[in-house]
């Protein structure tokens, strides 16, 4: 598929390596079925810095999405389950004691506070994301009412306590704001309510782009574009400033043209609220236009990390490797495409082994008896390949039994 990015790479300051907005440690996502258990995330471990934009990439299965939903602890339980593993968030502003929450273990009332708050979430298809029977309006003003009502209440010149009832109408979603609001409050102050709250509608609407906001506010979604429809869900998700943003697929059912004015769009609102993003993506050409760093997934594992430049000029995992090559370009010859070699695994209680190892042209003995772990092949730049370890570093290992070690790239080479 084409790549619907504009030629020119984004640009911002880097974050600091060691500041973190986002801590994920270990994560495991466990489906219990007829079959047994699937491990649809195998001890996945990354950090998301303030400001920063990373992208998962990786095949349909790999267990990227449901990694992305874990952040939100949005996989249904049961049958999903989470056997191990931490999701810490940190406020960068210091509140809550300084101390970061696990998101994993924290209650579910905690949980849903940061949902759409501090991190929000722009599903893959906006047609299925977005409820047929409401408004627009309605929808987007969900997200006021349920993080926003303090804020609205001082607005429309009611600060301090507002009472029970004035509080629960400032809370109400959507609905309560267009019927039998009069009943419990002043017809004054649910007025102003009405009207503090449609104006930052209209505003979330308008700062995507959207023409006459105001008319779109009352439309219901099969009557917007595809195009539309995504700039509604990205006012949602950023209606409240999210630290991070969380973008699975976003443009997976557009055309191409939509396409890069959608990343345009996110692109220019990162760059005016410093919001982080973490991009799931299954498209390696659009990273290299978005990412500031990249992690490749395969069978529910990281197999590679690092700065996306370095990751697609010097990959040094064999599955990243056998993508790029699989990419056709100018030089390719009319039906010889690339491609890797066998299938997927199966993830049902899979053996401790590497599970690209029936597909590697580089796999040794140590390849099926061993899980690798990530090891550093360069400044900020990992792979989960046993290439990069010495026999020192396997216990129980001779040097025969592990794979030709690597032939790296000189970083001088990959910033060429």
């Amino acid at each position: 598929m084409a790549t619907a990015t504009t030629s020119e790479a984004v640009t911002r300051p880097a974050p600091e390596p060691g500041d973190w907005l986002l801590r994920v440690e270990d994560l495991r996502v466990h489906f219990d079925t007829r079959r047994g258990v699937v491990e649809a995330v195998d001890g996945v471990s990354f950090d998301i810095r303030p400001g920063e934009t990373l992208a998962v990439v990786g095949e349909t299965g790999c267990g990227k999405s449901v990694t992305a939903r874990s952040l939100m602890r949005l996989v249904p339980q049961p049958p999903g389950r989470y056997p191990t593993g931490r999701v810490l968030l940190r406020d960068p502003s210091g509140g809550s004691g300084g101390e970061p929450v696990d998101l994993l273990r924290a209650p579910l009332s905690q949980v849903r506070a940061v949902r759409g708050d501090r991190i929000a979430m722009i599903f893959q298809d906006p047609g299925k994301a977005l409820n047929p029977s409401l408004t627009i309006g309605r929808q987007v003003a969900e997200v006021f009412g349920e993080h926003r009502w303090r804020e609205m209440l001082d607005e429309a010149g009611h600060p301090g306590d507002p009472g029970p009832f004035l509080r629960e109408v400032a809370r109400q979603r959507a609905a309560g704001w267009r019927r039998g609001v009069a009943q419990v409050v002043s017809h004054r102050a649910s007025r102003d309510l009405r009207r503090v709250l449609d104006d930052r509608v209209r505003r979330a609407l308008a700062d995507t782009g959207i023409p006459n906001a105001a008319k779109v506010m009352t439309s219901y979604p099969h009557e917007l574009s595809g195009g539309m429809k995504q700039r509604v869900m990205i006012a949602q998700a950023l209606a409240c400033d999210p630290d991070l943003l969380i973008a699975d697929e976003p443009t997976t059912a557009l055309d191409v043209t939509i396409q890069a004015r959608i990343f345009r769009l996110i692109a220019d609102l990162q760059r005016r609220r410093g919001t982080a993003i973490l991009y799931i993506t299954h498209d390696l050409s659009l990273v290299r236009h978005v990412a500031d760093r990249l992690a490749v997934m395969y069978a529910g594992r990281i197999a590679e990390v690092g700065p996306a430049d370095r990751v697609l000029r010097a990959p040094q995992h064999p599955y990243t490797q056998g993508l790029l090559a699989a990419i056709p370009h100018a030089r390719t010859p009319r039906g010889r495409l690339a491609a890797i070699p066998g299938t997927v695994p199966q993830l049902v209680a899979p053996p401790p082994q590497c599970h690209f190892h029936s597909r590697c042209p580089h796999a040794a003995p140590a390849c099926r008896a061993l899980v690798p772990p990530l090891l550093a092949v360069a400044d900020a730049h990992e792979a989960a390949c046993l290439r990069h370890a010495a026999a020192d570093d396997v216990p129980g290992t001779a040097p025969a039994d592990l794979p030709v070690p690597a032939t790296r790239t000189p970083d001088a080479e990959v910033s060429r």
